[in-house]
């Protein structure tokens, strides 16, 4: 059927597929000058033939399209093309729908391989079915269908990333461009912050009890912005601690330095404890003991030395501590509050929950706005699937949750070259990351990053069976 389709397509003459492109340019054009005016849809235009030819190179190769839809996992709301709509338009959104389209568009011309498929498609759907149905009850519909379809669309990115991606190498590559963006946007923001005087003096005085200047580049919530170094982080300190020659162990290790410092920036506690779990990871993986102890003298020597280090660290560990208290500031005694109702909840309704995204409009049940100062949203993803799902909602994520961990272990025990281990041991402790980081905070089931993480999860999964197969 797909060699017949094929063939058929061959005898399309040259003049119809221009005459076609030619139509498709004009409406595309037409379109961008209606809606973005013309001063904007003048470079746009100029540069859609090349995006015509790309796009069709991309359905040869789907890996070309694919590694800008990973990339743009980083970019956030940088590029908004409708950045003021209920819902923005991101270059993310596009690229996927794009992406979408040169998928099937390769799948129908070519003689397709065996469709991959996740291997948790029965605990997703078991998910995704409580949610539709929580969707009667809930106090928040609009939102519940709006988080559903998100997370649709994420299911289908995953889909797309493990049929896609099917050479080791290509793994690297992503990994690299992450790496190179997260630079970028991590020297920003700490231009932004660690580097402005003005910022770093209000800091200082503040001892961390309220921070200023709080490094956030592609998204509003330096919380979020700062999930995006974990991979970088896992990556790079994967490298440095393997056997891999020095020339790329040295870069390696200046560009950890770059992003840690970055990560600094953020003033994300969250992140600070899931990274530093996540380093501990690599260095117990690689058996790297001697190095870790060293690395750690050498940054208590130099915190001590520099009385301006002593007073920023000193502010970040009472940050760090008061995570757990809520003594000192505002966002830490939110987040019992948020606890506690999110416990009271689950006890009111413990079987099926208040509703998917009925927390946000049930806690005023239990307090006020004024006590929260606004914030309502769930920041730990146990309490908030308890309060929202139910104790059924939380056996089916736990369980979906140690199906792919339990994946990434397995792709680890399985890696035996360098380059295999450490993208295994990247994913693994960067999935880990994620995990201890949604403890702290909420939008676990609506992360881009965590659901393309997983989506490289099971696509190094794939090719590592499709290696044992062939040898």
């Amino acid at each position: 059927m797909f060699s017949a389709t094929t063939r058929q397509l061959e005898k399309v003459p040259v003049q119809a597929w221009l005459l076609l492109g030619g139509i498709l340019f004009y409406l595309a054009s037409f379109y961008v000058v209606r809606f973005l005016g013309f001063m904007y849809a003048v470079p746009l235009i100029l540069v859609l033939p090349f995006i015509v030819w790309y796009m069709a190179q991309s359905v040869i190769k789907p890996i070309l399209i694919l590694v800008p839809l990973l990339v743009a996992t980083y970019l956030g709301n940088v590029i908004a093309i409708i950045p003021d709509g209920a819902v923005p338009l991101t270059l993310f959104q596009i690229l996927l729908f794009l992406t979408i389209i040169v998928f099937l568009l390769h799948y129908l011309i070519t003689s397709p391989e065996r469709f991959r498929v996740i291997g948790v498609e029965l605990e997703l759907l078991l998910i995704l079915t409580l949610i539709s149905f929580s969707i009667i009850y809930t106090p928040n519909r609009e939102g519940a269908l709006l988080n559903l379809t998100r997370i649709l669309f994420l299911i289908t990115l995953v889909y797309l990333v493990i049929n896609i991606l099917k050479d080791h190498k290509h793994f690297h590559l992503i990994f690299i461009f992450m790496t190179v963006i997260a630079v970028i946007l991590g020297l920003f923001s700490i231009r932004a912050t660690l580097l402005d005087p003005v910022m770093a003096a209000m800091n200082l005085r503040a001892g961390g009890t309220r921070i200023f200047g709080r490094g956030a580049i592609t998204v509003a919530d330096p919380n979020i912005f700062a999930t995006l170094f974990f991979l970088p982080i896992a990556f790079t300190t994967s490298v440095f601690l393997s056997k891999l020659d020095y020339i790329k162990k040295i870069p390696a290790l200046l560009t950890l330095l770059v992003i840690l410092a970055a990560l600094a920036s953020t003033y994300s506690r969250s992140a600070w404890i899931a990274a530093a779990l996540l380093m501990l990871m690599l260095v117990i993986y690689y058996r790297q003991y001697k190095l870790m102890a060293v690395a750690i003298f050498s940054i208590l020597i130099i915190i001590v030395s520099v009385p301006e280090l002593r007073s920023m660290s000193a502010g970040i560990l009472n940050r760090i501590f008061d995570i757990f208290s809520g003594s000192t500031d505002d966002s830490s005694r939110i987040r019992l509050l948020l606890g506690i109702a999110g416990i009271r909840m689950f006890f009111d309704s413990w079987m099926l929950g208040v509703g998917y995204r009925g927390f946000p409009e049930k806690f005023t049940d239990y307090f006020t706005t004024q006590e929260s100062i606004g914030v309502v949203e769930a920041h730990n993803v146990i309490y908030e699937i308890l309060a929202e799902l139910g104790i059924i909602g939380l056996v089916l994520l736990l369980f979906l949750v140690y199906k792919i961990f339990s994946k990434a272990a397995q792709n680890v025990r399985r890696s035996q070259s360098e380059p295999d281990k450490i993208i295994a041991t990247t994913l693994i402790s960067t999935f880990a990351a994620f995990v201890i980081f949604f403890q702290f905070y909420g939008g676990f089931l609506v992360s881009t990053s965590l659901w393309t993480l997983i989506g490289l999860i099971y696509a190094h999964g794939h090719y590592l069976d499709q290696r044992k197969n062939r040898s």
